[in-house]
Order: structure tokens, then sequence, then C-alpha cells
């Protein structure tokens, strides 16, 4: 898999949560199963030319087996960085005017 921008990072997580860690300049990102810390620092400084990246935090997000009528279904597992960012704000849903 090449590591460029768009295969590192897939989308940004919007809740509550990550939305109040926003106003300290922590944004939440789901990333790639075989993404690391180093990657997703060089994609965000890529991404978002304007902003320095302070930290990188990845959490494994395992899927939990669950069972239906026809058996058993297992959700994907996947991975989430929680980035600190020095600099610019970034604006998800910039305000319409």
């Amino acid at each position: 898999m090449k590591n460029n921008a768009a295969n590192v990072i897939l989308e940004p997580v919007i809740t509550e949560k990550s939305t109040a860690l926003s106003q300290q300049n922590k944004y939440t990102f789901k990333v790639a199963r075989s993404a690391t810390k180093t990657s997703v620092k060089a994609a965000i400084e890529a991404v978002f030319p304007n902003r320095k990246v302070l930290s990188v935090n990845i959490i494994k997000l395992m899927g939990h087996k669950k069972r239906t009528k026809g058996g058993f279904k297992l959700p994907i597992d996947h991975k989430k960085a929680v980035v600190t960012i020095e600099g610019q704000r970034i604006e998800f849903f910039p305000e319409a005017s």
C-alpha cells in the first residue's frame, strides 16, 4: 500500500468528545490499520500545511463478535489517531455566511 495522505487518513471522527477535544487543538481521525505515528504525522502535515503536529496518539479498536439470526457477525477492527496540532484551528464545518 502506498503511504500517501489519502491512504493513511480515512476520515475525521465527529463526536461530542472529539468536538470538545478540538477546543484544546486535539483532533481525532480514523486512520488505516497499517498506519504508524510517523506516517500519520507526515500525512496531517501534508494535508494541512500551515499546522505543526506536536504529538500523535493511536488507539486500536477491536471489533466484538455479535450474535445474529444467521450465526455470528464480526465487525471490522480499525484504528483512530488523536493528533495535537500547533497553529491555526482545523474547521471541518466552516461557518456559512
